[in-house]
């Protein structure tokens, strides 16, 4: 069994949990208890599925519990654990999505200590699919850390900072160093790197100037080091995002670029033009310098007086294109579309129906290891998923 073909699809789906969907069982004073269960049916170009639990075009993709705190005082706090199982290995993986602590008030603005996602770039994704932006699988999108961050809003203007120690840990699973929701530089491939000290800085500005209903603009920084348990010394990362966000009635359009390099202190002999990243329990190589370009459009269907809203609260089309180039010349830029659409179902159910096709792409094509990095077949590969989620 391959490599790629070790990594089951579950893996993929990374958890867009919609803020839409209910997830509430229920409350014990200002802590909301929820719950949710979601489910794969899918097809891949390059694969041949024969032996899937329940069947051979579905799986189960995850399961979660999470705990909401909103006190009239101020104090604020959310925590979430997920659990994955892979069958194709016959695997489990656990660790939380986030868990964090904190305080809001109107002077003071928000400040957070925990796991929790790190301030960079389009807020919450860069995407609207299941599949975010190729960025999420770079460590550049949806990324979630252990640390400190402050943040506050007046008059248009947002300004985030935060401080991170280390990454969001790595908790139950049978990798080295990768039983994590989002991708950080990890130990595995001979190498043995890690994240720590980390600052982030991220200033946006948001209003109406009169070419749509509203227009947000921004910019993001990151900086930190990263240890070497070989050398004992320290390398660094550098990133830098210019983002823009566009909305005119049931349409958004979400602009972003973003710029990294990573400079590793490893031993000799050891390739400085890739890093080892990790998540879900499995890492692979990923470009040490690279650019991503990615655009996504989405537009809400107007549901009032159609026959749909008998059983359907939302739906939401959207493309999302995005693509990484690499400074290395030997290495193939690396691509990442999907077309899909998202229904909010009325009561518990949330669906994503997407079609993905990629080129040197980890996750779309059969070379998981290495494809971010070097590349893979250049061939644009497809997958088809259809998501169940039922949220309590």
């Amino acid at each position: 069994m391959t490599a790629t073909r070790c990594v089951p699809f579950a893996v993929l789906l990374l958890g867009t949990w919609p803020a839409t969907a209910s997830a509430q069982l229920f409350k014990i004073g200002p802590v909301d208890v929820g719950a949710a269960v979601r489910l794969n049916v899918l097809s891949k170009s390059w694969e041949t599925r024969e032996t899937r639990f329940p069947r051979a075009d579905a799986e189960f993709d995850t399961a979660r519990l999470e705990l909401n705190l909103d006190h009239a005082s101020g104090w604020i706090g959310s925590a979430q654990w997920r659990v994955y199982y892979y069958d194709e290995t016959g695997r489990f993986t656990s660790f939380p999505h986030h868990a964090w602590l904190g305080y809001e008030s109107e002077t003071l603005g928000t400040v957070k200590a925990g796991i929790q996602q790190v301030p960079f770039g389009l807020l919450p994704y860069a995407a609207n699919s299941y599949f975010f932006s190729i960025a999420y699988y770079a460590g550049l999108e949806d990324d979630y850390d252990f640390g400190l961050s402050w943040s506050q809003s007046e008059g248009g203007w947002r300004v985030d900072t935060a401080w991170f120690p280390s990454d969001e840990g790595d908790w139950f699973g049978e990798s080295e160093d990768s039983a994590r929701y989002s991708y950080d530089v990890v130990s595995g491939f001979g190498r043995r790197d890690d994240e720590a000290g980390q600052l982030n800085a991220r200033v946006a500005w948001s209003g109406a100037p009169g070419i749509g209903d509203s227009l947000e603009l921004g910019v993001s920084l990151q900086a930190g080091r990263i240890p070497n348990a070989v050398t004992r010394s320290d390398g660094h990362h550098l990133a830098g995002a210019a983002h823009a966000r566009w909305r005119e009635g049931p349409w958004e359009l979400k602009l972003q670029a973003t710029a990294y390099d990573y400079e590793l202190a490893s031993p000799p002999g050891a390739e400085d033009d890739v890093v080892v990243m990790g998540a879900y329990d499995f890492p692979y190589q990923v470009a040490a310098d690279g650019r991503i370009w990615s655009a996504a459009l989405s537009y809400e269907v107007p549901l009032q007086g159609r026959w749909m809203t008998s059983w359907l609260d939302g739906l939401t089309v959207y493309e999302d294109f995005s693509v990484l180039t690499k400074s290395s010349s030997a290495f193939e830029a690396s691509y990442h579309n999907v077309i899909g659409a998202a229904f909010d179902v009325k009561g518990p159910l949330f669906v994503y129906a997407d079609f993905a096709a990629g080129k040197n792409n980890a996750w779309l094509g059969p070379n998981f290891s290495d494809a971010l990095a070097g590349g893979g077949t250049d061939e644009w590969e497809r997958r088809v998923n259809i998501n169940f989620g039922l949220y309590f």
